[in-house]
């Protein structure tokens, strides 16, 4: 029960992060608020799991590579699309379409590594993407043929498969990484990264943070507290106890956790397309998980 319990929380505090990502959306550019996010993030496994991370020092410099690339997409193009996507849609929209990765994680899978999956689990990916189609067109056919979608959701759907491709980077070369210690050296590295892009993208054209009113304030220290740090904590304490493939599965309550947490604090609307497409969305996400053979997609530290 405890290890479910922790998973229902850290679902809650993923669905949190997208309430203070649209709180802060207007007055944070998205570069910014993922270095900021970085590195809090950094600061805190730094403090501590300072001893832990000099002790594996060498593995960490011998595995730099993919490294290099879970940092990319895991801690810099994911968090960066998912806050400039929240500029153009609803947190719910935002919550729905990361409810797809486990399917694009089991699609990377199958054409890059070769994995072999069941019918059950191509059928899923079928039915998730219809029902993503069905979100961003508002359910309108003639919408869709002329690519008239909210950009916000398109931008989604390159955080979804920046999220999973870092999945699969981490189900590939996670286990022979330590974990805090790769933790450590991709907030590192994404640090690095996301500042350099911060610094050629918005700050060189004067785009900074213009308000430092409490709940922007607060907004950026939740993003690098919770999502990068409490919720991860939490998460593998769960996938301790119970694996990560049933762990994934609560992946699919993001998008209810996030629900009610928008009409709780930002008073947002719940559509009947964002019903209907969720509800598609999770259609596809049920026959997908059930992983009988192959790896299991990867759960997603963040």
């Amino acid at each position: 029960m405890r290890a479910y319990a922790l998973v229902m929380v850290t679902m809650f505090l993923f669905a949190g992060n997208y309430i203070v990502g649209k709180v802060a959306a207007d007055a944070v550019p998205p570069l910014t608020l993922t270095w900021l996010r970085t590195l809090i993030g950094l600061l805190l496994v730094a403090t501590f799991y300072w001893k832990k991370i000099r002790l594996v020092k060498r593995q960490l410099i011998e595995g730099w590579r993919p490294l290099v690339g879970m940092a990319a997409t895991g801690i810099v193009m994911f968090p960066a699309f998912s806050y400039l996507a929240l500029h153009y849609t609803t947190t719910i929209n935002a919550s729905i379409m990361e409810s797809l990765t486990p399917a694009v994680t089991i699609f990377i899978g199958a054409v890059f590594l070769k994995e072999k999956y069941g019918l059950s689990q191509l059928v899923g990916v079928g039915i998730s993407l219809a029902g993503v189609a069905y979100i961003i067109s508002k359910g309108s056919f003639a919408r869709l043929l002329s690519l008239e979608f909210n950009s916000g959701d398109l931008i989604m759907i390159g955080a979804v498969i920046s999220w999973a491709i870092y999945s699969t980077l981490v189900n590939v070369y996670g286990y022979r990484l330590p974990l805090f210690g790769s933790l450590f050296g991709i907030l590192l590295i994404g640090n690095i990264m996301v500042m350099i892009a911060a610094f050629l993208f918005e700050w060189s054209q004067g785009r900074f943070i213009t308000d430092w009113s409490m709940p922007i304030i607060a907004s950026i220290l939740y993003t690098g507290l919770f999502p990068s740090f409490l919720a991860l904590l939490s998460w593998n304490m769960a996938v301790a106890e119970i694996g990560p493939a049933k762990a994934t599965i609560f992946i699919n309550l993001l998008p209810f956790a996030t629900a009610i947490l928008s009409l709780l604090f930002l008073q947002e609307k719940i559509t009947v397309d964002q019903v209907i497409g969720g509800a598609i969305v999770l259609t596809g996400i049920y026959f997908t998980t059930r992983v009988k053979g192959g790896r299991k997609p990867g759960y997603k530290p963040r």
